[in-house]
C-alpha cells in the first residue's frame, strides 16, 4: 500500500536533513525571506527526485509481479491446448515411455543384454557311471549372450489395466534370429490387496528369477536349477497385505516352463491337462521396501539402516506320462540332479510321472554395504508308474523319495564402484550316495550404477556336477572347475 503525499515528503524531507544535513544558521543570524525561498526549493527538488525513485523500484515491482502472472497464465493456456490437442508426455525413468496428459495410456520400452565369456575345465571323476563309453575330459570355451531381452510395458485405457510383452534373441544362443516369447500377460489392479494377472510370466518361486539382471555373481547357483519352474502359462492373483511390507501371490499354472506352448489346439498335444499350483509370502522388515531389492547388492543411496526380507513359496505339480494317459502321454517334466541310488554318479534326466511338491525358503539383509543371503530348495517326489514309463536305476522300488539343495551367500561393496561377492552350496538326494558341492567367488565393477557393470566370477565343483548345462559351463559327474567374465548393460 503506498504512502500518501504528504507523508511521503516528511519522511523524505527528514532524511534529506539527518543524512545530508540542513543549511546550518549561527545563532545571531536572521535569514532573509530569499535565503528561506532557495532553500525550499533545494529541498522540494531533492524530494522530488528521491520520490520519483521510489515510484520506479514500485513500478519495478508491480512490473515483475504482472510479467509472472502473464507466464503463468500463458503455460497454464499452453498446457490446456495441449491436452485438448492429444498432446503426450515422454522421456525416460527406467526406460522410455510416452503417455497421455490423462495417465491413461502409457507405453513403455527397457530391455538389458548380457555378453558373457565361459570357460570349463571338466575332469572326469567317476567313469564307471558312464558305462564302457565315458566322455573324455578336457576344457570348453566360448562367447555368447546370455541374455538379449526386450520388454514393452504400460497401461491401456486406465492406470489400473497393464501389459507386458517380454521376448529374447539369446533363449537359443546358436540362434540369434529365434526371438522367443518369454513374458506375456494382461493386469489389472482391484485396489493395493487385489490384483489379477494372467498370461505367461514367472511361477512365484524362487526370487533369483526376480532379479536376474541383479545377481551378484555372474548368474544363479546351477544347484537351483532341479527346483525351478521357471515360467508358465497361467493365472495370479497378487498383492500387498500390508503396503511395502507384507505381499502375497497365489497362482495356478499349465505347469513348469510352458509359457512357450500353452494349451495347444491338438489334444494329444497338450501341455498338461493336469493344472499346477504355487503361492508366495514375502516379508520385508527393517527398513527394507520391495525397492531395496531388486539386486542383491547393496546399491541403496542410504545403506546405513538394516534393510531385510524373508520370504517362502510353496508349488504343486503332477503328470501323466504312461502310454495310456489321456488323451495322450503328457509333456513330461524332466527333473535333473538326482543322486544314483545303487551306483557312482547323478541320473542325466528324471521323467515326472505322479505328483511333485516343492518349497523354497531364503532371506537376505543389506548393512552398511554388506550382503547376506541364504535359500534352500525342497521337491518331494511321489512316483505313479504306469505303461511305458521307464525309472531310473535304484528307483523302481521307491515310491517317493525328496531331492534338496541349499546355499548361502555374502558380498561387500569396498567401494560404490567394487563389490566382492562369495557363495557356497550343496545338492543332494534321499538315499544317494552322491552330492554336489558348489563354490563361488567373484568381483563387480558398477561401472554406471546396477545399468553398467562388468561381471567375473570363479566356480568349482570338487566332487561331481549334479548335471549339465551350457548356461552354467556344468558337465555332469565330472569335476568342474569354470570361470566367466559378463558384460551387462541395462536401460
Amino acid at each position: 500500500m503506498r504512502r500518501s503525499a504528504r507523508a511521503s515528503s516528511f519522511v523524505l524531507a527528514a532524511a534529506i536533513l539527518s543524512v545530508c544535513g540542513a543549511p546550518q544558521l549561527k545563532a545571531d543570524d536572521t535569514p532573509s525571506t530569499a535565503d528561506l525561498a532557495d532553500q525550499v526549493k533545494i529541498l522540494q527538488s531533492e524530494v522530488a527526485e528521491l520520490r520519483a525513485k521510489e515510484d520506479q523500484n514500485w513500478l519495478t515491482q508491480e512490473r515483475t509481479d504482472q510479467i509472472r502472472k502473464i507466464v503463468e497464465e500463458t503455460l497454464a493456456d499452453a498446457r490446456t491446448r495441449s491436452q485438448s490437442a492429444g498432446g503426450a508426455d515422454y522421456g525416460y525413468n527406467n526406460g522410455f515411455y510416452i503417455q497421455t496428459p490423462d495417465n491413461k495410456f502409457k507405453f513403455m520400452f527397457n530391455g538389458y543384454m548380457q555378453l558373457r565369456y565361459t570357460f570349463t575345465n571338466a575332469e572326469l571323476r567317476n567313469a564307471e557311471a558312464f558305462g564302457s563309453k565315458p566322455p573324455a575330459s578336457g576344457d570348453a570355451s566360448g562367447i555368447d549372450f546370455r541374455y538379449m531381452r526386450l520388454t514393452f510395458s504400460g497401461n491401456a485405457f486406465t492406470p489400473n489395466l497393464t501389459y507386458l510383452f517380454t521376448g529374447d534373441f539369446a533363449t537359443n544362443s546358436t540362434d540369434l534370429n529365434n526371438f522367443q516369447l518369454v513374458d506375456a500377460y494382461v493386469a489389472y489392479k482391484v485396489n493395493d490387496l487385489i490384483n489379477i494377472r494372467g498370461g505367461a510370466f514367472l511361477v512365484p518361486y524362487s526370487r533369483l528369477e526376480y532379479i536376474s539382471s541383479g545377481l551378484a555373481l555372474v548368474d544363479f547357483p546351477a544347484l537351483l536349477n532341479p527346483f525351478d519352474p521357471a515360467r508358465a502359462m497361467g493365472i495370479s492373483v497378487y498383492g500387498d497385505i500390508i503396503k511395502d511390507k507384507l505381499l502375497y501371490e497365489l497362482n495356478m499354472n499349465n505347469g513348469p516352463q510352458s509359457n512357450h506352448e500353452g494349451r495347444v489346439a491338438e489334444l494329444g498335444g497338450m501341455e498338461d491337462n493336469r493344472p499346477s499350483f504355487a503361492s508366495r509370502l514375502q516379508y520385508f522388515g527393517g527398513t527394507g521396501t520391495p525397492a531395496d531389492f531388486t539386486d542383491e547388492s547393496d546399491l541403496r543411496k542410504d545403506n546405513s539402516t538394516l534393510a531385510w526380507l524373508l520370504e517362502g513359496a510353496f508349488g504343486y505339480d503332477s503328470a501323466n506320462t504312461s502310454s495310456n494317459a489321456f488323451p495322450g502321454a503328457q509333456g513330461s517334466e524332466g527333473i535333473v540332479g538326482l543322486s544314483t541310488i545303487t551306483s557312482p554318479g547323478f541320473v542325466s534326466k528324471y521323467p515326472l510321472n505322479g505328483d511333485l511338491y516343492r518349497a523354497t525358503v531364503d532371506g537376505e539383509a543389506k548393512y552398511q554395504g554388506w550382503e547376506f543371503l541364504a535359500a534352500g530348495f525342497f521337491q518331494q517326489i511321489n512316483e505313479n508308474p504306469g505303461a511305458g514309463v521307464t525309472l531310473p536305476a535304484g528307483y523302481t522300488d521307491k515310491s517317493s523319495f525328496f531331492e534338496a539343495s541349499y546355499y548361502g551367500q555374502i558380498g561387500y561393496m569396498i567401494t560404490p564402484q567394487l563389490e566382492v561377492v562369495g557363495r557356497a552350496g550343496q545338492l543332494l538326494t534321499e538315499g544317494g550316495p552322491n552330492r554336489m558341492e558348489e563354490y563361488s567367488m567373484g568381483a563387480n565393477y558398477f561401472l554406471f550404477g546396477k545399468n553398467v557393470k562388468l561381471q567375473t566370477d570363479l566356480t568349482y565343483i570338487p566332487n561331481e556336477a549334479a548335471l549339465s548345462n551350457t548356461t552354467f559351463g556344468t558337465f555332469i559327474n565330472t569335476q568342474d572347475l569354470i570361470a566367466r567374465v559378463q558384460l551387462q548393460l541395462k536401460f
